[in-house]
């Protein structure tokens, strides 16, 4: 079991659950932990001006092509993520609705928390919770998850990545 240190709070990996691996991707735009086990990535971690680690494990090739496909989601490219190495274990039947919701946001599309919530079954402030604690960002595009004024509203990766993923994917925010 390898294990990192990190100066950052990990709200993503599942309470008092141990992890086998990390790998750090690093892009211009902004630096990615992907922490996983047995069972799947079980955290995506929005990292900024972190230096790669070096207890860095090589990840299996379904990791690899997840790793791919998140560089070229940074890089601009349109991605279909290929969920199924996600483990939602940690996540409750709740939070798997709301990112169940969120995944189908198409790119170059939002839906406001009122929608999401009403989708999922729950009020627009337990949608925002459920997304705060996404624990697979940009897999999971919370990101394209905006307040019913038009303004951005909250982001893991601070709401200044979040209008430059929106502006990425060509989205302008009407309350800005």
């Amino acid at each position: 079991m390898k294990q990192f240190e990190c100066m950052y709070t990990l709200i993503n990996i599942h309470e008092a659950e141990t992890f086998k691996c990390m790998y750090t991707l690093m892009h211009p735009l902004i630096d990615i932990g992907v922490v996983w086990g047995d069972d799947g990535v079980t955290a995506i971690i929005l990292l900024e001006g972190v230096k790669k680690y070096s207890n860095d494990s090589s990840p299996p090739m379904a990791i690899k092509k997840l790793l791919d496909s998140i560089r070229m989601f940074l890089d601009g490219c349109e991605v279909d993520f290929d969920l199924s190495v996600l483990d939602f274990g940690g996540c409750t039947e709740y939070q798997r609705r709301v990112l169940d919701v969120v995944s189908s946001i198409p790119r170059g599309s939002t839906l406001t928390y009122s929608e999401v919530a009403a989708r999922a079954g729950g009020s627009p402030r337990s949608a925002a919770g459920a997304l705060s604690r996404n624990p697979f960002p940009l897999v999971i595009p919370c990101h394209r998850v905006i307040r019913s004024d038009g303004n951005a509203g909250g982001y893991q990766g601070g709401v200044k990545l979040k209008k430059r993923l929106l502006e990425m994917e060509g989205v302008s925010l009407e309350g800005q």
